[in-house]
């Protein structure tokens, strides 16, 4: 169970959404996945759930879950409804939190004191360091950091610009949370983040896949699904139609059926990918040709680059090559394979000096290496230079 100072995040939001989109999986259901109470469940879907006005009363048919997320008619159902999203949920979870903490609990005469302390200090050119121990008084009402919140909340007559060493103090920026691009969050349920760590976990194999696409122009047609394998950080790329899921998987299946069942069960068991649209129908890799699980699919946290971060890290090589804002409406699949053979017998320091060639040729054969047209290029003659 989670600790009961532990809240509810953006990510266990996420799979809330994901799990009421299923009107089978109950309350009870979700909270043993969060390991949480039931009644925090009960308590999240009352107090941040969208309510939709009708022109009747709400409607009673409802599944276990109590929101209207999983019904079919919902867009144009003319009772009361009530939808959950992740996005507002979290949103208005963090407002709750700040309202308490947006404006100074003291006394006007308390609040005046601080003030004409505060004024005169700066205008002198002062810090507030040394404002707040050069004055004991204000230790007895307050924090100096507690101090600095008022001026950044424009409290008092001092600006935060007026404080000495402004710029060098982090101040938290309110977080934009984007709605995830998947058209179905059920796809979510035992594949988020949390149940890849588990499979990782558990699995006799160790190793993945990561899935990520790299684009150039916003109005280009094409883009890159790179694929990569985190242990040996060896990447390389397929030609897509950009923001297309059906040609992601189109590729993905033209991949699997060219490089043979060997290959595919040894290497691509457990794949990651993003939230994109892209990533839409990413699950269907799951079953083979015959309509078997083969492989399992499994998505990041939302916002967490991190989450896929050799993916992300070997995108700086593309970068090298073609850089932002250069169009690919123009590339080939022969000069990404090329341009991928280059970076893959780039040395890796932190592979005690090997290529990722190396690496994967010493894993898996030449033969796999060959299937997906990725060469060995000389140390010499590497090749990282960007495009004209």
């Amino acid at each position: 169970m989670k600790k009961e100072s532990e809240r509810l995040n953006v990510e266990d939001r996420l799979q809330i959404e994901a799990m009421v989109s299923d009107k089978n999986i109950s309350a009870q259901q979700i909270a043993n996945k969060l390991k949480v109470d039931k009644t925090t469940i009960y308590r999240e879907l009352k107090r941040n759930s969208e309510h939709y006005s009708g022109y009747t009363i709400r409607c009673y048919n409802l599944p276990r879950s109590g929101v209207c997320n999983s019904c079919k008619r919902r867009s144009n159902c003319e009772k009361n409804r009530l939808i959950y999203r992740y996005r507002t949920a979290q949103l208005n979870s963090e407002a709750r939190c700040s309202r308490s903490r947006s404006f100074s609990h003291l006394d006007d005469e308390t609040f005046k004191i601080i003030d004409d302390i505060i004024y005169s200090g700066t205008n002198l050119g002062q810090s507030l360091h040394h404002i707040y121990i050069s004055n004991p008084i204000l230790k007895t009402i307050c924090s100096e950091r507690t101090i600095r919140r008022m001026c950044y909340r424009d409290e008092l007559r001092t600006k935060p610009h007026q404080l000495r060493r402004y710029v060098r103090y982090k101040r938290q920026y309110k977080k934009d949370y984007k709605d995830i691009k998947l058209k179905n969050p059920k796809v979510l349920i035992g594949r988020t983040f949390a149940d890849f760590n588990e499979e990782i976990g558990k699995s006799k194999q160790k190793h993945w896949v990561e899935y990520d696409s790299v684009i150039g122009k916003k109005t280009d047609k094409k883009a890159i699904l790179t694929i990569t394998l985190p242990q040996e950080d060896f990447q390389f790329g397929l030609l897509i139609n950009k923001s297309n899921p059906d040609s992601v998987l189109r590729q993905l299946q033209k991949l699997f059926t060219k490089i043979g069942h060997k290959y595919v069960t040894k290497i691509f068991y457990i794949n990651l990918a993003d939230n994109g649209i892209e990533f839409s129908r990413f699950t269907e890799i799951e079953a083979d040709e015959n309509g078997e699980i083969v492989r399992k699919t499994f998505f990041t946290n939302p916002y967490k680059s991190t989450d896929k971060a050799h993916c992300e890290r070997n995108h700086e090589f593309i970068r090298y090559v073609i850089p932002k804002g250069v169009s690919m409406d123009d590339l080939t699949q022969d000069f990404l394979d090329e341009m991928f053979s280059n970076i893959n017998s780039y040395v890796r320091k932190s592979k005690n000096n090997l290529t990722p060639y190396e690496l994967v040729e010493k894993k898996y054969g030449k033969e796999f290496l060959d299937l997906i047209n990725i060469k060995k290029i000389d140390k010499r003659k590497v090749k990282l230079t960007a495009i004209a």
